[in-house]
């Protein structure tokens, strides 16, 4: 059957009071009015899953995009610019879902660099002093905004949110209404005991080092080693400093001063959610913590979760953007998604918010066949996410080529029953290698059963100027990762991108020229 198509040669928007971002990137692809504008009206539905949509392009009449309240009306929008054609609009009705629900981009602020052209750009670290000026948080961050609200990914995790050194309350507020406008939340990294408490950093009421220097009867007992290992790291040691302060779970004060500053948190700033931790450092091995815990002695404990997390998600549960529920992630810490001896102290936290077990990269390739359906059935609670330090510094990965590892989890994921993936997001997707990752991680994520070879027909081969190229490009990236490459080899591959960069042109060439000087450094270093 041939498709027909709708002429529109102007908009008139309809009902657009509570999405006029979504409205703006019509009127700017068509312009508002004139004589032969089509109306487009945007419908509200609650019921639809949060980045759920609707766009019914009928023959004569109103356009109608529907989508929930907060992000499915701009996807609305976007798919609406996106299916126009030369020939018009095609006529009928596409509907479109997320198939993994929670997908969410990890980050900490003094290590996100998406302005590439910022002073003081740090590619590591936990617990860092900012380092640029303070405008480069808003100008990085609404980069990324923009990215996600491009490409269909629901949150931001934002560590650092409140900060002093780049405008604390009011540059968080303003980041906050940008990215909702956009359907993106921001998502506040906190941490409970731990990690600088509800205002990360300065001279504030609900930072953790100010509430300590007051107390210091509640400070914890941190082993003499403040840190934690990763296989693909390597032993880290955190630098004394106000930033791994760290307070006793046990003390009911402790826990009035939190639930506080959530409430502050919450009344103050229009964030989309919050992503607990408690601190994965070291735990607190003063006398009653180690009674309570029986001994329990690893760089986190299930039993300050337990301690302290009924209440602060009570405190938390309220509307959120657009009226719909915050989002809150708690972290369940890495590698031990199988140890369901070990989460026990779990079972009995509130079943509301979703839990988020992180996993490396060894333990992935090892480890992935038992992501099951049935496993998924056996934890805790019902809503739980994957999140990965594969594909970041954590694994040594931070700026390389690992979309087929993201594919890879989104389709387990999606299978087995889990409700999201969250990755780190920290390097700008100028870099090619983290372009297509963050690319195959949202385009996964949406439709978990994605075929690989469409991907790389519709998504990866136009950007190297052909699918052959692409491949080369992908192998050529791959010995920036390879500690026996040598210098000649990585010289080769410098000089086959610059030929690519002499025969093409725009956004393709760009690519290749970011080959080219990364492999002529590393040949370099190489000698």
């Amino acid at each position: 059957m041939m498709t027909s198509f709708r002429q529109l040669s102007g908009v008139r928007v309809l009902d657009a009071g509570h999405a006029p971002f979504a409205a703006d990137l019509l009127r700017a692809a068509w312009g508002e009015g004139g004589a032969d504008a089509v109306p487009v009206r945007f419908v509200a539905d609650p019921t639809l899953p949060e980045g759920g949509h609707r766009v019914e392009v009928p023959e004569q009449g109103e356009v109608r995009l529907v989508g929930d309240p907060f992000a499915g009306l701009v996807y609305a929008a976007r798919a609406l610019v996106a299916a126009a054609t030369p020939a018009g609009l095609p006529v009928g009705s596409t509907v479109s879902a997320p198939g993994l629900p929670l997908r969410t981009l990890w980050t900490w602020d003094h290590s996100t660099n998406w302005d590439t052209r910022q002073l003081g750009q740090q590619e590591i670290g936990a617990l860092n002093p900012y380092a640029k000026s303070a405008d480069a948080f808003g100008a990085d961050y609404r980069r990324l905004v923009d990215f996600c609200s491009r490409e269909r990914i629901g949150g931001i995790v934002v560590y650092g949110l409140l900060r002093d050194a780049h405008g604390g309350v009011a540059a968080a507020r303003d980041l906050c209404e940008y990215a909702n406008a956009r359907g993106v939340r921001i998502i506040a990294g906190v941490g409970i005991n731990a990690y600088g408490g509800i205002y990360f950093d300065g001279r504030h009421r609900y930072n953790l080092a100010t509430w300590l220097r007051q107390r210091p009867d509640l400070a914890a007992e941190l082993p003499k080693k403040v840190g934690f290992d990763i296989d693909e790291f390597g032993d880290l040691h955190f630098p004394a400093s106000e930033y791994m302060m760290a307070a006793c779970p046990s003390q009911p004060d402790n826990l009035a001063w939190h639930r506080d500053a959530i409430d502050w948190l919450l009344d103050t700033l229009p964030v989309g959610g919050i992503n607990f931790e408690t601190g994965d450092y070291g735990s607190c091995a003063c006398a009653r913590c180690a009674a309570r815990t029986g001994g329990e002695r690893t760089s986190w404990s299930y039993e300050a979760m337990r301690s302290v997390y009924p209440t602060l998600l009570a405190t938390a549960r309220r509307p959120g953007p657009a009226g719909v529920p915050l989002r809150h992630l708690v972290e369940v810490y890495w590698d031990n998604i199988f140890d369901l001896d070990a989460q026990k102290p779990l079972a009995d936290l509130p079943d509301d918010v979703a839990y988020q077990y992180c996993v490396n990269r060894a333990f992935w390739y090892d480890q992935r066949d038992r992501l099951t359906a049935e496993h998924v059935e056996r934890l805790p609670h019902t809503t739980n996410v994957l999140r990965t330090h594969a594909g970041s510094q954590w694994n040594r990965q931070r700026h390389s080529w690992v979309p087929e590892m993201y594919a890879d989890m989104a389709g387990r994921s999606g299978a087995a029953g889990m409700r999201g993936l969250t990755i780190f997001a920290e390097p700008s997707a100028y870099h090619p290698t983290n372009e297509i990752s963050y690319l195959a991680y949202a385009r996964f994520s949406w439709d978990p059963e994605l075929a690989w070879a469409d991907f790389w027909r519709d998504e990866v081969a136009p950007r190297f100027g052909g699918a052959a190229e692409a491949e080369a490009f992908r192998d050529g990236a791959a010995l920036l990762d390879d500690p026996a490459a040598t210098g000649a080899a990585l010289a080769a591959v410098s000089a086959d991108a610059l030929g690519m960069v002499a025969a093409t042109s725009g956004e393709v060439r760009r690519r290749w020229l970011w080959l080219a000087e990364r492999t002529s450094r590393y040949a370099y270093a190489a000698g």
